[in-house]
């Protein structure tokens, strides 16, 4: 039986720079979106099934409440939601940076969008203009107000409804391998709040992947070399995010310290909990002191989380008509010899996009600089060209058998005359 992995990877560009829902730094979010990978290149759909978490044995901490919206949460958790339901990325709101649920101006950006005469880069900075200029208004109307106190968010509604189509790829697999790590299933939705399921996120700070996992982790388990970065691998990268997060929960206890670990780091939520002598991530995020240690992002992770939690729970009330992609059916092929571009690339039929869809954990040495692929990686192959490829696979072994075998012949000939010589010689 031949080892079969579903998985659908697709991307309409390379390796461009990707920001998750939540900023990872104190900065706003831009005022455009990238596209997210592969919703334009498959567009098979089939129907959406609602998150089920009835669990037969309790996983890792579970309990009934372990994901209910804690006390002092709730105007966080409502402000997430009304980004991912009701403001549209042609929507975003200037809000108070510590109050989020004091919301200033709603901005609209639809007239720029729909006009075609402007560059994507003159857009984005009227866009911008438009935001600031709205800042100063606001403080100008609003004494001891300072713009500093006030942020900027891009509505999230047309977004998240394409990353829950584009889940559908992966969730079930995902699932499996939580399941396989004794964790909660609610944990996997941390990927809408990481990258909106696209799967060629990168950011700023290094993170990449589905799960926007920083290179720093991926380092003891040597998931990054030359041409593979495994941290882009679906399956992959999802084994060590269930790793890292229960790594999280045992140093922490608790789920929600555990979850905002993931974005803040466990071991700085740790050090909080013991300096503030609290547990509770409610008062560590309101406390004057300890919210100082936190950014943005940090405060509002297990908020937004939380919202995310919701919204697709009631996907089909929120999003009209809303539906899952199709999995792709590829095969899984582990390269026995080094294999050369220019044949790899029949496999995807000669086209160099397709490859990276299907393979988003080659890295730009490969898909750019068309280098080699050394032996033991694994590769995603078109279903319909996996015998193609293991056709070719054989005739790389005979060919390399073949060439082993004249230069023994060569290295042998090469001996006899060496002794002919040296008798000759004597």
């Amino acid at each position: 039986m031949r080892n079969k992995i579903i998985q659908s990877i697709f991307c309409s560009c390379f390796f461009f720079l990707s920001f998750s829902i939540l900023a990872h730094a104190e900065e706003e979010t831009p005022v455009t979106h990238e596209k997210l990978a592969g919703l334009n290149e498959h567009t098979e759909s089939r129907s959406w099934r609602a998150p089920s978490y009835d669990y037969g044995i309790k996983p890792l901490g579970y309990t009934n409440d372990s994901f209910s919206v804690p006390k002092g949460f709730e105007d966080r958790v409502e402000f997430w939601k009304k980004i991912y339901t009701q403001y549209s990325s042609s929507q975003g709101v200037i809000h108070d940076s510590e109050d989020v649920k004091r919301i200033y101006k709603v901005v609209d950006f639809s007239d720029l969008n729909e006009n075609t005469d402007l560059l994507p880069r003159k857009r984005d900075k009227s866009k911008q203009k438009r935001v600031e200029e709205f800042k100063k208004q606001i403080v100008f109307e609003n004494p001891g107000l300072k713009i500093s106190d006030l942020r900027f968010q891009l509505g999230q509604k047309d977004r998240i409804q394409e990353a829950i189509f584009i889940s559908g790829r992966y969730m079930e697999d995902f699932e499996e391998v939580f399941r396989q790590y004794n964790l909660p299933l609610e944990l996997i939705r941390l990927v809408f709040v990481e990258s909106s399921f696209n799967v060629l996120a990168r950011s700023k700070v290094g993170a990449s992947g589905l799960w926007q996992i920083m290179p720093s982790n991926a380092k003891p388990y040597r998931m990054i070399s030359s041409t593979v970065d495994k941290r882009n691998h679906p399956l992959e990268a999802t084994k060590l995010a269930a790793k890292i997060l229960k790594n999280n929960y045992n140093m922490l206890g608790d789920w929600s310290l555990a979850v905002t670990g993931y974005n803040h780091g466990p071991t700085g939520v740790l050090k909080m909990t013991q300096k503030y002598k609290t547990r509770s991530l409610s008062e560590l995020v309101d406390n004057v002191n300890s919210r100082k240690s936190f950014g943005f992002a940090s405060k509002n992770f297990y908020a937004s989380f939380l919202a995310i939690l919701e919204v697709e729970k009631n996907a089909d009330q929120y999003f009209k008509g809303i539906k899952w992609s199709k999995r792709l059916d590829a095969e899984n092929l582990k390269m026995k010899h080094s294999v050369k571009y220019q044949t790899l690339l029949k496999w995807f039929d000669n086209n160099n996009s397709k490859l990276q869809l299907y393979n988003p954990h080659l890295t730009r040495n490969v898909i750019v600089k068309k280098m080699e692929i050394p032996s033991g990686t694994w590769l995603m192959v078109p279903e319909k060209n996996y015998l193609r490829a293991l056709a070719d696979v054989a005739s790389i072994k005979r060919s390399i058998s073949s060439t082993d075998a004249l230069n023994e012949k060569w290295r042998v000939s090469l001996r006899e005359r060496e002794k002919r010589s040296s008798k000759t010689k004597n």
